[in-house]
């Protein structure tokens, strides 16, 4: 049995990104090998966690053919996604990211994007300068973004479509 996840971590950062980047430059995700840093002004996510908001819901997809019925599980989940912002004037694009995420705008410009996530919330952006390879200083403000993400998991549905019934007497 192959189960499949219809809004994945990928896919979930691929939205925000695509909210993210006409506001604060080029989105990448973090943690990923032997990418180097981007130049100029840009952005890494980097997904923290994902809370578990509701219980289960089971959904039956029973089309009367075993090859094609399924089983699928619903949940919502808080996807609390960490913002590294990169760059000349970092801080303003820090605040600007932090104002609009908390507006009415990005609940339809999220939602135009990809119905099944919803925005929150958003922490106060943190000034984190760090140190470059060429042992500069470089620019950073980090923020967290908390959003809803409505997650389904599907598997086939195993049912039998005949019995072979037996009987044996219990007593003698």
């Amino acid at each position: 049995m192959t189960a499949t996840v219809d809004y994945t971590v990928d896919n979930i950062i691929d939205t925000l990104a695509d909210f993210i980047e006409p506001l604060c430059g080029t989105c990448q995700q973090a943690q990923a090998n032997r990418t180097p840093m981007l130049k100029d002004q840009y952005c890494i996510i980097t997904p923290l966690r994902f809370i578990r908001m509701s219980t289960t819901e089971n959904i039956k997809q029973d089309t009367g053919s075993p090859s094609t019925s399924a089983m699928s599980y619903t949940e919502v989940r808080r996807a609390d996604l960490q913002i590294d912002i990169y760059g000349d004037s970092a801080g303003d694009r820090a605040n600007i990211l932090e104002t609009v995420f908390r507006s009415g705008y990005a609940w339809e410009a999220i939602k135009a994007l990809d119905a099944r996530l919803s925005p929150l919330y958003s922490s106060d952006a943190i000034q984190a300068p760090m140190i470059n390879a060429e042992e500069q200083w470089q620019e950073r403000y980090t923020l967290t973004l908390s959003l809803q993400a409505d997650i389904t998991v599907t598997l086939p549905q195993d049912y039998f479509e005949t019995v072979e019934l037996t009987t044996e007497q219990a007593d003698k």
